[in-house]
């Protein structure tokens, strides 16, 4: 089946680590490497945090849909 829109969390993130980077071990990461990974990563982590139970986890997020803005939906941390 093709799809083009209307992701799941999964398929964004399995979609995401299939753009990182890759090199053969022994061969030395140039840092724009590095760099690359690291940003997909954020990204990665970002949708598993929209999967996360606001009840169970303080990482818990959402995305406002009308002003574009990710909030976090789950309590505030013990203080």
């Amino acid at each position: 089946m093709l799809k083009r829109d209307n992701w799941t969390n999964d398929e964004v993130i399995k979609i995401l680590e299939g753009r990182k980077i890759y090199v053969k071990e022994g061969e030395g990461i140039a840092a724009w490497i590095k760099e690359h990974n690291d940003t997909i990563d954020q990204c990665i982590y970002q949708f598993q945090d929209f999967k996360e139970d606001p009840e169970e986890s303080f990482s818990a997020m959402a995305y406002e849909t009308d002003n574009g803005q990710v909030y976090v939906i789950s309590e505030p941390m013990p203080q």
